[in-house]
């Protein structure tokens, strides 16, 4: 498998068929909620420790490059074709925090516009380095999913299960979010709860990131804006 790495950026080839290992399968894995989409908002408010819509993006996110680059609206995610791409933020931990982002949809779609044909997007949480970590996705099919990369080997935290909150119009922005508080957290898209995650967060709770993933042709993701309570 190809990897392509720089500071704090990594480049997986997506492998086909992901496994929960057996040390996993004692975290209880909670359905999907299906309750109707609400209006989106982060479920904390006040202060942010970090507010970034890109335009000046906060140091700790690294230097550009032809994966992650910097528009004047958003940090662009550029995976490559059938792989996947990170960037985390070194400035930043999140033992008790929550992790809400807003990322636009491209503003065209093949049909359907699943993770097959365009990839999967979300947020970065629990890093211990970049080969161990978790992300928090949505797809474009109306799906969520929890994922951990583990020593380079993708496991199944929640299966990919319909989750009605996602927009799924070419162009739409949606918000994900993660709250962690320990080795627990909680999933939501667009201020709608999906799920609770119980997993091994590292001691400082780990950095926060965005991730994406491309299909058989370039997705790019564009994070407008990341916040962090």
């Amino acid at each position: 498998m190809g990897v392509l790495q720089g500071t704090n950026l990594l480049v997986f080839a997506i492998g086909a068929g992901f496994e929960l290992e057996p040390e996993d399968s004692g975290h209880p894995l909670l359905s999907l909620c299906g309750g109707a989409a609400t209006a989106s908002a982060c479920q904390s408010s006040g202060n942010t420790v970090l507010d970034d819509n890109f335009k000046n993006p906060d140091p700790g996110w690294g230097q550009p490059d032809n994966i992650a680059a910097f528009t004047p609206i958003s940090l662009a995610l550029t995976p490559p074709v059938s792989g996947s791409a990170w960037r985390w933020n070194g400035n930043f931990t999140m033992a008790h925090a929550d992790w809400c982002v807003d990322v636009m949809s491209p503003g065209k779609l093949p049909d359907p516009a699943d993770e097959d044909s365009v990839g999967a997007v979300g947020v970065w949480f629990w890093g211990r380095d970049s080969q161990n970590f978790y992300t928090a996705s949505i797809t474009l099919d109306g799906q969520a999913s929890v994922m951990r990369l583990v020593a380079g080997k993708w496991l199944t935290i929640v299966a990919p299960a319909a989750a009605a909150s996602v927009k799924t119009a070419p162009g739409a922005v949606n918000e994900i979010e993660v709250l962690t508080d320990g080795n627990t957290a909680q999933f939501f898209v667009n201020g709608t709860h999906v799920t609770d995650i119980h997993g091994q967060a590292p001691p400082n709770g780990g950095a926060p990131g965005v991730y994406g993933e491309s299909g058989p042709k370039i997705t790019t993701w564009l994070f407008q804006r990341a916040r962090l309570f």
